[in-house]
């Protein structure tokens, strides 16, 4: 099982989310530690899959992995709140794009915009946009990041609805690529020499933020496992999609 994979859930839009997610080797935080952080129900064929997250970058814009947008027809965005499954406000859409170079085998430009039409009321506490690099951006080995998610807590593992994060430092892209050998530039790697910590199954499309500026540099993609020693996570590097995301969001 790795990070891409789905989990399909047999209810309505109505029902409460009876699930449980976790980040491997995280911690429990609040949505005020971390409010730009939202949680993805999707539509898929009839179907409500529960595996995604996202970031506030707008009011108007959340910004995800395209591989989660893949065949949705419809997407409840919780924001404001801890648990996946209640609190907050839920905002539906069946606005959303991905990037047009997106390659769904190297996950090479895994990034998508979901659109809220409305507007996502944005208060400050619960509800904030998070900040994005400048396209100039480069990402070194050793910048540690907070990875936040409602995804499993082990390998297909159990979950809960409390929010996780775990902190992360980026290894270099040639070190990554003795595991991931097509690694593209579009994407970067983060992991622990010891393993045991990283994004897992439901984390996908969720923000991996600088903890020492507070800037969003990766969009979670994809992985072997779910920390596994010698498996980092891979990220979408957002400087090297921002001049898309800035077209398309106007952010």
């Amino acid at each position: 099982m790795d990070v891409v994979s789905k989990r399909r859930i047999n209810r309505s839009v109505e029902d409460p989310i009876n699930i449980d997610g976790k980040i491997v080797g995280g911690y429990d935080i609040t949505i005020q530690d971390v409010p730009y952080q939202v949680y993805l129900l999707l539509l898929i064929d009839d179907e409500f899959y529960s595996d995604c997250g996202g970031s506030i970058i707008s009011e108007e814009y959340v910004l995800t992995a395209a591989h989660c947008l893949m065949g949705t027809t419809r997407i409840y965005v919780r924001a404001g709140s801890t648990e996946a499954d209640s609190g907050g406000t839920q905002y539906e859409t069946t606005r959303y794009i991905q990037h047009p170079l997106y390659n769904s085998r190297r996950f090479d430009y895994d990034v998508g915009l979901i659109n809220i039409p409305g507007g996502i009321t944005l208060d400050g506490r619960n509800t904030r946009a998070v900040a994005l690099p400048n396209a100039s951006r480069t990402i070194s080995p050793g910048i540690n990041l907070l990875i936040t998610g409602w995804g499993d807590i082990t390998e297909g593992g159990q979950r809960s609805r409390n929010l996780k994060a775990v902190q992360i430092p980026t290894i270099s892209n040639n070190e990554c690529r003795k595991t991931y050998s097509k690694l593209t530039p579009q994407q970067f790697c983060a992991a622990v020499p010891e393993g045991g910590k990283d994004a897992c199954q439901g984390d996908s499309g969720g923000p991996a933020v600088a903890i020492e500026s507070g800037v969003q540099l990766g969009i979670v993609s994809f992985g072997a496992g779910c920390g596994q020693l010698g498996y980092p996570g891979v990220y979408t590097n957002v400087a090297k999609v921002r001049s898309w995301i800035k077209m398309n969001a106007g952010v």
